[in-house]
């Protein structure tokens, strides 16, 4: 699994973003000896070799990335979760982990940049019901741009991708959370964000070079 360093001049100071593509054809069985017992485990539990595929090669990748930068071995290290379920390792990097189709996308951030990170990958299918999906996790007002949008396909994807991006580097639930915030294109790569919880303020997006085919999102803000 050849995992690739991606440069983007938005990208802040502190901030790593990897990709790498998955082989779904193909059972993870090589990628199990870097997985802990209870991950191991975990990967058994999927139904779809396809999900096993995802799940494995994410994590032993996710351990590779932050033992490398901690000098650690990877199977040192243990994962635990925040009061809101947002997984994490003690004095490692901040982390986010984000996979579709056939490609996955890891975010670090530096322990010394404080800042927590979200990112999301989406495959961009051509079948999507616009009109329907939007009336789901889309606001009035994104559901208005939508319609008068030139792409609106990449307008629907741009919307979905930095909605996930910036609810999974909150660390909130994303169902529940879909109409806290108007998400609409901004400057270059700039995801310009209407919050409407005050606490939520602080939250960045940008766009992200993606594969064709494809859309991703990056998202930042404060450690509390």
């Amino acid at each position: 699994m050849r995992i690739l360093p991606l440069a983007d001049a938005a990208l802040p100071a502190g901030i790593e973003l990897f990709r790498f593509e998955l082989d779904l054809a193909t059972e993870p069985t090589a990628l199990r000896a870097a997985l802990s017992s209870d991950e191991d485990a975990r990967l058994q539990r999927f139904v779809q070799r396809a999900d096993r595929v995802r799940f494995a090669a994410a994590r032993s990748a996710l351990r590779g990335l932050l033992a490398e930068r901690m000098g650690r071995d990877p199977l040192s290290l243990r994962f635990e979760a925040d009061p809101q379920g947002k997984p994490f390792v003690r004095e490692a990097p901040r982390f986010n982990v984000a996979h579709s189709g056939t490609q996955a996308l890891i975010a670090l951030a530096d322990p010394a940049v404080g800042l927590e990170v979200g990112v999301d990958i989406e495959h961009r299918s051509e079948d999507i019901d616009i009109e329907a999906l939007g009336e789901l996790v889309f606001t009035p007002a994104e559901r208005a741009a939508l319609r008068v949008a030139d792409d609106r396909l990449a307008a629907f994807y741009l919307r979905w991708t930095g909605k996930e991006a910036v609810l999974k580097a909150i660390g909130v639930g994303i169902t529940e959370h879909l109409q806290s915030l108007d998400i609409a294109a901004g400057t270059g790569a700039a995801i310009d964000i209407v919050m409407r919880v005050p606490a939520w303020q602080a939250v960045r997006a940008i766009r992200l070079d993606a594969p064709a085919g494809y859309a991703a999102a990056l998202a930042w803000h404060p450690v509390a």
